[in-house]
């Protein structure tokens, strides 16, 4: 099975990692035998390792879902990952049936407090919340869920419109939208609408059927909509949807009105418009200066200033290749912060478009990177590793101050 949590395999460039399929009949029943040896565990040092036995599985399947995962994104037209993420999908929610059995044995075993005090109480609650949205009436229904998801992406990748005599993807628009000129940025945005209504037919459908099959879902787990099982599947276990109602009313609005209006002052119109927000001031945003490689050596050299930690971190990602950050046709809209568990690496994903966001992406994505770095170095776990996206924004967020 490799190497146990904490020894991460040697790493190489990212295009030179070999990618192999998981034997995924294998793995469940590695799950199963996982989950035997925990009911017989004599006492927890045997419950204990019947447990990493589970993590170590969960870490070689993570890594080459992951790996799949962001070749997939990186070029949504290559039918061989294209391939591969349908197995995936095919195969996950049999795999999280058996984590969910996992869990309930050690729900009810009375190494539970032992289980809660070695890896903490976030470990155990996440078992808790993972029998609420796991069920075999729901198989079928996570797996289109994936497809769904996954054409919505390569729609949107493959999309593109005509803009002042050449064809443009969404982000080869973003540099018109952002002009000095109102008017250009007004027909960018124009033609921004376009190029989704082009694929909208395609789009609405897409959209359809994961309401549909969400709100189904939620009925079928005894849930009363989909949003507090959209709650829970991101973790939100803190508060719900009537307390961001309040946050949003007292706190978001509020604010996003005194910005836009010293926006308007600043840009000096009568009216912010639509066309008018992605533009700060009447000399217009910043822009990279230098082109990618360029960008990636100041970076470099910011974060060996900054501090150790984060030199040695940056320079992992550099030395090991761990960033794909031009645009690209057939590349997947956005941007990303993932990670290789079995290499202990993040990995970047961009699309430069020569705006302000593409020196953005090496701060605010490199945060989320340098926290996943540095957690891997003394969780036990890889969920460990990983917080809820309401704290991994405090991450990249600071990052971005701090540099």
């Amino acid at each position: 099975m490799g190497k146990k949590k904490g020894e991460a395999e040697t790493m190489e460039k990212f295009s030179e990692l070999q990618y192999v399929r998981p034997d995924m009949e294998k793995v469940l029943g590695d799950m199963r035998a996982v989950t035997e040896a925990l009911k017989n565990a004599a006492d927890f040092g045997e419950f204990k390792a019947a447990y990493m036995d589970y993590v170590n599985t969960d870490i070689q399947v993570s890594t080459a879902r992951q790996l799949a995962h962001i070749r997939n994104t990186i070029n949504m037209m290559d039918e061989f990952y294209e391939a591969e993420m349908g197995y995936f999908h095919a195969w996950m929610p049999k795999y999280e049936i058996l984590v969910k059995e996992m869990g309930t044995v050690i729900l009810n075993s009375p190494f539970k407090k032992d289980m809660e005090e070695e890896f903490g109480s976030i470990l155990i609650q996440n078992m808790e919340v993972g029998q609420l949205l796991s069920s075999e009436a729901v198989v079928d229904d996570m797996v289109k869920e994936a497809e769904l998801a996954n054409l919505y992406s390569k729609t949107v990748a493959g999309a593109s419109v005509e803009f002042r005599g050449e064809m443009c993807s969404t982000y080869g628009l973003l540099k018109h939208m952002q002009s000095t000129d109102r008017q250009e940025r007004k027909e960018a945005f124009e033609a921004w609408a376009r190029l989704f209504e082009g694929i909208s037919p395609k789009i609405d459908e897409i959209y359809d059927g994961l309401v549909q099959l969400r709100a189904g879902m939620a009925q079928k787990l005894g849930f009363e909509s989909f949003i507090p099982m959209g709650y829970y599947k991101r973790r939100r276990y803190d508060y719900n949807a009537e307390d961001l109602k309040v946050f949003r009313r007292q706190v978001i609005v509020p604010a996003c009105v005194k910005l836009y209006e010293r926006q308007r002052k600043a840009l000096g119109v009568d009216t912010l418009h639509y066309y008018d927000e992605s533009i700060s001031s009447p000399q217009g945003n910043p822009v990279p200066v230098g082109d990618r490689d360029y960008m990636v050596k100041k970076a470099q050299e910011m974060y060996r200033e900054l501090s150790p930690e984060s030199g040695e971190f940056f320079d992992f990602m550099v030395e090991h290749e761990l960033f794909d950050l031009e645009t690209k046709k057939g590349k997947r809209v956005g941007g990303y912060c993932t990670s290789l568990p079995l290499y202990h690496a993040p990995f970047i994903f961009s699309n430069f478009n020569g705006t302000q966001a593409d020196v953005n992406v090496l701060t605010h994505e490199a945060g989320h990177a340098f926290a996943g770095f540095t957690a891997d170095k003394f969780q036990k776990t890889p969920e460990l590793c990983h917080s809820t996206s309401e704290i991994n924004e405090i991450h990249s967020m600071g990052m971005e101050l701090w540099t």
